[in-house]
C-alpha cells in the first residue's frame, strides 16, 4: 500500500503531537516543523506509509539529538496498562469464551497510538470492544487456526498495547509463538525492551523486524523476521502500520486493529473507529 494524499495531514499531525508532548525544547520546535514540511514537499508517493514515517522519524531523532524522543510516553503507556493488567485478566478469565474476550482486548489495546490521526480513550475503548459487535469478525476462524497451528508469528505494534497482547498470549497458552517488535525506537512502537518489561517473553520467543519503521517493510526487514514469517503456520499482525506494510503479501494474515483513518477503513470495507479481526487470504509466502 503506497502513500496517499490523505497520509500527509496525518504525518503533519504526528509531528505536531511530538511538539505538543512537551519534551521538545522550545528553541527546536519551529525548526522541526519546518523540516517536516520541507520533507513532505519532496516525499516519494511510491513507498508505503511505514517507510515514509521511518524516514521522517529518523529526521526527528537527528534534529533533536535524541535516539528515542518518545521514551517517556512509552514508559507511561506501559505503566498505565500494567496497572490495569490484573483487572483485565480477571475480565478475560470470567468471560464465557476467554480466548474471544482476549482477542477483543487486544483489539482495544490498539488505540494506544501516538502516530495516528485520532487518539482514543483506552478505558472507554476496552469497555466498548468487549461488548460491541466486531465490524469484521473472523475471530472464530482465528481461534480454530491457532488450535491446529504448530507455529504462530504475532507481530506487535505499540507500547502499552502489548500488555493486552501478553494477556492474549497467556490465555492462548500456545507453545510455539514468536512475538515481533520493532528493531529500534520509532514513535511509541514497542521494542524488545518494552516486551520484556510487560512480560511478553514469558509467553513467546521475542524477535525484532530488524528495522526502525512503525510497521513492517519487507525489503528492509531482517532475514530472521522474514524466515519466521514464511515458516509460521499462522500470522497475526496488530495495527494499521503492519497492515499498510503487509497488505500486498501473498499469504494469509490475520489483522487485529481499530481503524483510525478513512483510507484504511475504506480499503477493508468498514468505517472509521471500527473493531476488526480480518483474515486476509493469500498464497503462502516462500523465500
Amino acid at each position: 500500500m503506497n502513500v496517499a494524499f490523505d497520509c500527509i495531514p496525518c504525518t503533519v499531525q504526528s509531528c505536531l503531537r511530538l511538539l505538543d508532548a512537551g519534551f521538545v525544547d522550545e528553541s527546536k520546535r519551529e525548526d522541526l516543523l519546518r523540516r517536516t514540511l520541507a520533507f513532505l514537499a519532496e516525499v516519494d508517493y511510491d513507498q508505503s506509509p511505514p517507510a515514509l514515517a521511518q524516514t521522517m522519524h529518523r529526521m526527528f531523532r537527528e534534529a533533536l539529538d535524541d535516539p528515542d524522543p518518545y521514551r517517556d510516553i512509552k514508559r507511561d503507556c506501559n505503566e498505565m496498562m500494567i496497572a490495569k493488567s490484573d483487572e483485565l485478566r480477571e475480565v478475560v478469565r470470567n468471560a464465557a469464551d476467554p480466548v474471544a474476550a482476549a482477542i477483543r482486548l487486544a483489539i482495544a489495546g490498539n488505540v494506544i497510538d501516538f502516530g495516528a490521526k485520532n487518539l482514543f480513550d483506552p478505558a472507554e475503548t476496552i469497555a466498548a470492544v468487549l461488548e460491541a459487535d466486531l465490524d469484521i469478525d473472523d475471530s472464530a476462524q482465528l481461534e480454530s487456526d491457532l488450535e491446529s497451528a504448530r507455529s504462530v508469528l504475532y507481530i506487535g505494534d505499540n507500547a502499552g498495547e502489548i500488555v493486552t497482547d501478553a494477556i492474549l498470549l497467556e490465555t492462548l497458552g500456545h507453545p510455539g509463538v514468536t512475538f515481533v517488535v520493532r528493531g529500534g525506537p520509532v514513535i511509541n512502537d514497542a521494542t524488545a525492551e518494552d516486551a520484556r518489561l510487560v512480560g511478553i517473553d514469558r509467553f513467546a520467543r521475542v524477535i525484532t523486524t530488524g528495522d526502525d519503521a512503525p510497521g513492517v517493510i519487507w525489503e528492509t526487514s531482517s532475514e530472521e523476521f522474514r524466515r519466521a514469517f514464511a515458516d509460521a503456520d499462522v500470522v497475526v499482525a496488530k495495527g494499521q502500520g503492519n497492515l499498510e506494510g503487509l497488505i500486498d503479501m501473498d499469504r494469509t494474515i490475520y489483522f487485529l486493529l481499530t481503524t483510525k483513518c478513512e483510507r484504511i477503513a475504506e480499503h477493508i470495507g468498514v468505517g472509521e473507529k471500527a473493531f476488526v479481526v480480518w483474515k486476509m487470504k493469500g498464497r503462502e509466502t516462500n523465500i
